[in-house]
C-alpha cells in the first residue's frame, strides 16, 4: 500500500469556506497532508517558502491578490505546484484564465464532496506524472453513458453559459479543441460525441454538430439537432448565429431532416414557419449558402449513403424512407452525387 502524503495548502479569506474544504472529505486517505492554511495570497507565498507545498487549492477572489495572481506566482518559483481553484461566482473567463495557468479544476461554492473529491484525485494524478494537461487527460476519461430515450446530461459546471455536441461514429480527437475548451466525452448508443463549451475552428467530415443551449435547456434538444446534423450531413452555420443561439437556418434543417420521407412543399415550410415563401428562401440561402431544394437533395442522399452502409434493408426501402418515390429517379441522382449507383456504393 502506497503511504506517501503530498504536502497540500488551503488558502481562503473567509474562515468558515476554510474550514469547509478542510473537513470535506479525508484528505489522509486522498494522500494528502494539510500543511497551511491560509487567510490571504501574501500569507499563503510566505508560508509555502516555509512548508513548501506539492499541491494548493486557492480562492479566487481575495482580498490582497486573486488567487489566480497566487497561482503565477507561485509557478514562478516552482513550476511543479499543482493547483486547483475555487470560486464562489460563476464566471467563465476567470474559469479558462485557470486553465491556461495549469489549474487542474475549477471548483464553484458551495463545494460538493464528489467535487473536491475528484480534484483531490486529479491532483494527486498530476502530482505522481499519471495525468497530463486538462486537454491530454480528456483522451484517457471514461465515456459518459447517454441514453436518447432517457436522456440526462451529466452535472455540468456552473460556469457555462452554452453547451454543444458534437457527435460522430468514431471516437473524437480532444485535441481539435481549441485551449481552455471544456469537454467531456460522451457515447450516444453507437455514436461517439463531445461536449465543450467552445467550437473547433474546423470539424472533422461526418461529425454531427448541434444547435448551441443553454446550460438549464432541455438535452432533448441537444440530442435531436446534433443526430439530425450528422445524418443529414451538416453543421449549423457558424455566420448564422451559431454561437449564440438557434437560427431560423438551423431549425428549418431540422425540419426537413425529421421530415425528408414526405413530399415537403415549399407552401409546408412557409405556413410551418410563419414566412413568406421568397422571404424563407433567401433566409435560407443567405445563412446557409444553399438552396432549400438543393439542401433537402443533399441530406437525402447522405441519408441513403449511410443505410447503404449499415442497414440490410433494400435499395428500394432506402430509397421510399429518403422521400423517393421514384426509383429510377433516385438511382440517377445517387450515382451523379457519389459516382456509383446504390448497389455498388453498397458492395464498395
Amino acid at each position: 500500500m502506497d503511504n506517501k502524503r503530498y504536502k497540500l495548502m488551503l488558502v481562503d479569506d473567509e474562515p468558515w469556506a476554510l474550514i469547509g474544504l478542510k473537513e470535506c472529505i479525508d484528505w489522509e486517505e486522498a494522500g494528502f497532508e494539510i500543511v497551511a492554511e491560509c487567510d490571504c495570497g501574501e500569507v499563503a507565498l510566505k508560508a509555502a517558502e516555509t512548508v513548501h507545498p506539492d499541491a494548493v487549492i486557492t480562492d479566487i477572489r481575495m482580498p490582497d491578490m486573486s488567487g489566480l495572481e497566487l497561482i503565477r506566482r507561485l509557478k514562478e518559483k516552482d513550476p511543479a505546484i499543482q493547483c486547483a481553484v475555487v470560486s464562489a461566482f460563476s464566471d467563465f473567463e476567470m474559469a479558462r484564465e485557470a486553465i491556461r495557468l495549469t489549474a487542474t479544476s475549477y471548483m464553484l461554492k458551495p463545494l460538493s464532496e464528489q467535487e473536491v473529491a475528484e480534484t483531490a484525485g486529479r491532483l494527486k494524478e498530476m502530482l505522481e506524472g499519471k495525468a497530463g494537461s486538462l486537454q491530454d487527460n480528456i483522451k484517457a476519461k471514461s465515456y459518459t453513458e447517454i441514453f436518447p430515450a432517457h436522456p440526462v446530461l451529466p452535472e455540468l459546471p456552473q460556469t457555462l453559459r452554452s453547451l454543444w455536441l458534437a457527435l460522430c461514429e468514431e471516437p473524437l480527437d480532444a485535441s481539435l479543441w481549441p485551449e481552455g475548451t471544456w469537454l467531456l466525452p460522451v457515447k450516444i448508443e453507437d455514436d461517439y460525441g463531445m461536449l465543450c463549451d467552445r467550437l473547433p475552428e474546423k470539424m472533422p467530415e461526418e461529425t454531427g454538430l448541434s444547435c448551441a443551449i443553454g446550460r438549464r435547456d432541455k438535452p432533448e434538444k441537444l440530442l435531436e439537432t446534433a443526430e439530425a446534423s450528422l445524418r443529414g450531413g451538416f453543421l449549423y452555420p457558424e455566420n448564422a448565429g451559431i454561437r449564440n443561439a438557434p437560427t431560423i437556418a438551423a431549425g428549418i434543417q431540422l425540419y426537413l431532416y425529421q421530415h425528408l420521407h414526405e413530399n415537403i412543399a415549399l407552401k409546408d415550410l412557409s405556413e410551418t414557419f410563419f414566412l413568406t415563401e421568397t422571404y424563407l428562401c433567401d433566409l435560407f440561402r443567405e445563412q446557409t449558402g444553399k438552396t432549400i431544394l438543393g439542401f433537402l437533395r443533399g441530406i437525402r442522399l447522405y441519408k441513403a449513403a449511410g443505410m447503404l452502409r449499415k442497414t440490410e434493408k433494400t435499395i428500394y426501402e432506402i430509397a421510399s424512407e429518403c422521400g423517393y418515390n421514384d426509383y429510377s429517379y433516385f438511382i440517377r441522382h445517387f450515382k451523379k452525387a457519389y459516382g456509383k449507383t446504390p448497389d455498388q456504393y453498397r458492395k464498395m
